[in-house]
């Protein structure tokens, strides 16, 4: 979560005394300014999930003043306590990761204030999917590469670098990355961001991760739904119980229902409901339908179509106005069939993977049952 308050720029120097105090005092935090010359403030050389962004001279054009707007990055789990770097933060975390917040804020300066002088910028709902659970027959990186030929929504770009050995603007093969203005997706392979992580820390005097955690986290692919303040406002405005204060608000974005139906909207309007198949297996079962021979060529030939272009963001494409209606109709016609458009290369020697979103939800109630049928032999015995 990124939350943010507002202070009078005349107050920003005692600010910075302050934690400069606090440094002093205790060593424990390190201080910087970006490259757009904000004050960066960590903890160091341990993070603690929680550090801070100084930014000066903000105009705020409702009262035409210039103030400081202070922005807090937390990472709840760990503010909590409990330093994981891969198991996401729950709800339940965020009452000791508050009792937390407000005791560092108090310790550091009164003009931090508490939880509640913060307004909420940002949350990261995300997903971990365990591969060796959920889809034991495919390697992380051939699930990336799946994940990667997946669709980019309308108003969404992929975030892409300069590769000096290619010349010429590329993704990284470890994530399918997508931005608009108000909702980041990312869905990645926690390894391989560890990996880059650990780097980081190192070149820049942080201890490693230990490599525990990195082989723990090898098979997990992560979904990532970073929503912006431009979200995180229509989501409150919607929400009858929002906006009153800051407790109401993060428990209205932060509860469990409203995680998953962030991680469902934005799973399906990319990876997609179906589950993959091979070109030849997906074809097989759209004739075991028996539809009339016009909507079978039409869901086929999309098939083959996306194949053929290793994506289905490059096959739309290829498409305009009706057109590209008609081809989007037909990719929800083979979602209802639970078929994914991105097929599975015939050399992998593997028919279907279950999507990955699915086959999480039937983990789940498989373990409820057990549970259930466990209380149940328990009590009658």
């Amino acid at each position: 979560m990124t939350l943010y308050n507002i202070i009078f720029s005349g107050d920003t120097a005692q600010l910075i005394r302050d934690f400069q105090q606090y440094s002093q005092m205790t060593g424990s935090i390190k201080m910087y300014k970006d490259k757009h010359g904000n004050g960066v403030i960590k903890f160091f050389p341990e993070y603690r999930g929680i550090q801070w962004l100084i930014c000066e001279n903000a105009y705020l054009g409702e009262f035409r003043t210039c103030v400081t707007i202070i922005n807090v990055e937390i990472n709840p789990k760990i503010l909590g306590g409990v330093h994981d770097y891969i198991t996401a933060a729950t709800y339940d975390d965020m009452e000791t990761a508050i009792t937390n917040f407000n005791l560092i804020s108090k310790k550091i300066s009164p003009l931090l204030g508490t939880f509640d002088n913060y307004s909420i910028k940002r949350v990261d709902y995300c997903i971990n999917f365990a591969l060796d659970e959920l889809a034991p027959e495919c390697t992380t990186e051939q699930m990336m590469t799946l994940i990667k030929r997946s669709n980019i929504p309308p108003s969404y770009k992929e975030w892409m670098c300069y590769d000096d050995t290619a010349h010429r603007m590329k993704s990284r093969p470890s994530s399918f990355y997508l931005m608009n203005n108000s909702v980041h997706i990312n869905c990645y392979s926690k390894y391989m961001k560890l990996k880059e992580q650990n780097q980081e820390n190192i070149e820049n005097g942080y201890p490693p991760i230990a490599q525990a955690t990195m082989e723990a986290a090898r098979d997990i692919i992560r979904f990532e739904v970073q929503c912006k303040y431009r979200k995180i406002h229509a989501l409150l405005h919607r929400n009858p119980n929002a906006m009153s204060d800051n407790a109401s608000n993060y428990k209205v974005l932060l509860s469990h229902d409203a995680c998953m139906d962030r991680i469902n909207e934005y799973y399906n309007k990319t990876i997609g409901r179906g589950h993959w198949y091979t070109l030849q297996l997906a074809t097989s079962l759209i004739r075991s339908h028996h539809f009339n021979r016009q909507k079978e060529h039409r869901l086929i030939d999309a098939l083959q179509f996306v194949n053929q272009c290793r994506s289905i963001t490059k096959a739309k494409e290829a498409y305009q106005g009706n057109d590209l209606e008609s081809f989007n109709r037909t990719l929800k016609d083979l979602s209802s069939l639970g078929i994914n458009p991105a097929t599975i290369p015939k050399e992998w020697g593997i028919g279907r993977i279950w999507s990955l979103l699915d086959a999480y939800y039937s983990r789940l109630s498989m373990e409820r049952i057990n549970k259930q049928y466990a209380a149940v032999m328990d009590y009658t015995s």
